[in-house]
């Protein structure tokens, strides 16, 4: 048998079929077959059938890098039925907000386990979808320039284009064995699922809350070797002992690498690092691999992919094409602007190797650890605070963590409003934790650039020097 594009499981049955008992997941010293995976898969599909998911319905799932996670994004899909991957870090706002505009038929959590690890013995097998590229398959949560997150439509054809481009770049082969350092819930540790379409095994961190500890003790019993994460899981790995001798490679996005760090990096491990580029808005554009030329992995995110239509307008880099969603999930347009390319909001240029160099960003979202903070939505709900007029959230940079997030209040007749009383606000509303500003600092008014428009980037400078 071969696998069939656009169906995933057909990859996974592929792999059973060829090399069942090899690995497919190692997670806390265990290891699961791929003949073992698909038999969860099918026996999670008849559970969730009994739990009345069908074709056209969406499902979330919420839970830490664990294997149930892998089945179900494995599983859902098939069915004809959506997954609403959920990160951990949403808060209470937020999660409100996205299962009010997916409508989630069941949402998977770890307490909603149990009931989906029981025997699936006389349920009837629910009937399948047939491959079709143009089929929505996964919702999920992008960075929108203003108010909440947009929710990113993601097609077969989108899915099967990138786990080719993705893959191929990192030259991921059966052999391989590849830990996501962060949550498979969210861009960056979703693209290693693509790995097990080839036959690699994915490892487990299991833990909600990662640390270079838990990662690299994980790394070396697993024996991993790939690593792919954000810069910050390379920094605070630095600040450990690290002894990597079966990873070959390690991946990072999200935000900048930068060059002093990946040489560090490869100076203490001998291990190449490599940065890749996209956004859940617009797709994945560019990856480096681990065998280009060390000055281009440590300033360059690679060559752009072979099927990446891209161009450079403004500074402003821009692609179309299948790696772009059509429209956004719930509205009527999508990424593309009316010249009919999805403009990335980052600066950027082409070398003559080809590499693609990405020196600054248009937009204002702030990349906290790779995880993106939208201020728009931060500063909204500070101003439901009835002492306060006016806010601005803008980024500071950090050496760990890239950038934290600095607010910039104007409150009513003078009011004195500290940090540990904005935290205790922001929790009582259910703002996720790492979107909480870093520091808060009071002003008269905010300047402005323009009619009404906030000058950020002078707020940027104040934060910077403060």
């Amino acid at each position: 048998m071969t696998p069939q594009p656009y169906r995933p499981v057909s990859y996974l049955e592929w792999n059973a079929a060829r090399r069942g008992s090899s690995a497919a997941i190692w997670e806390g010293g265990a290891e699961i077959s791929f003949e073992q995976l698909l038999a969860h898969v099918r026996r999670l599909q008849k559970l969730l059938a009994a739990r009345g998911v069908r074709a056209g319905d969406v499902v979330g799932v919420r839970l830490p890098n664990v294997w149930q996670y892998v089945a179900l994004e494995l599983a859902i899909p098939e069915m004809g039925a959506l997954i609403v991957p959920l990160p951990l870090a949403l808060g209470e706002h937020e999660m409100g907000w996205v299962l009010g505009k997916t409508q989630p038929r069941l949402v998977v959590t770890s307490a909603e386990l149990e009931a989906l690890s029981g025997p699936a013995g006389g349920l009837p097998t629910p009937p399948i979808a047939a491959p079709d590229p143009a089929r929505i398959v996964e919702i999920a949560l992008s960075s929108g320039t203003t108010g909440m997150p947009k929710l990113a439509s993601l097609s077969a054809r989108l899915k099967q284009v990138t786990f080719e481009s993705f893959t191929s770049r990192l030259d991921i082969t059966e052999d391989d064995r590849v830990l996501p350092m962060t949550p498979l819930t969210q861009g960056i540790g979703g693209m290693c699922l693509y790995c097990l379409r080839l036959g690699a095994a994915l490892i487990m961190l299991r833990e909600p809350h990662w640390s270079a500890e838990h990662c690299l003790e994980t790394a070396a019993a697993a024996r991993a070797t790939v690593m792919v994460g954000v810069p910050t899981n390379v920094i605070r790995m630095l600040s450990q002992s690290v002894s990597l001798p079966t990873v070959r490679a390690v991946a990072v996005a999200g935000a900048p690498m930068p060059p002093e760090i990946a040489e560090r990096w490869e100076l203490t491990t001998r291990t190449p690092v490599s940065s890749f580029y996209g956004s859940m808005d617009a797709g994945q554009l560019a990856v480096a691999s681990p065998s280009d030329p060390q000055a281009a992995r440590w300033t360059t995110v690679g060559r752009p992919h072979d099927r990446a239509e891209w161009k450079i307008v403004d500074d402003e880099i821009c692609m179309r094409g299948d790696l772009v969603q059509d429209r956004y999930w719930g509205e009527d347009s999508g990424p593309y602007s009316e010249d009919g390319w999805a403009h990335m909001g980052d600066l950027g240029f082409v070398d003559e190797s080809g590499f693609l160099h990405v020196v600054g960003r248009v937009k204002d979202i702030i990349i906290r650890g790779g995880t993106n903070i939208n201020p728009y939505e931060v500063e909204s709900i500070l101003r439901t605070h009835p002492g306060i007029l006016d806010a601005c959230v803008v980024a500071r940079p950090d050496p760990e963590l890239g950038e934290l997030p600095v607010a910039f209040l104007v409150t009513r007749n003078g009011f004195e409003l500290n940090r540990e009383d904005l935290v205790a606000f922001l929790k009582e509303k259910g703002l996720a934790r790492y979107k909480w500003p870093d520091a808060v600092h009071r002003l008269d008014e905010l300047p402005l650039s323009g009619p009404g428009k906030v000058n950020r980037k002078a707020l940027r400078e104040d934060a910077r020097a403060m």
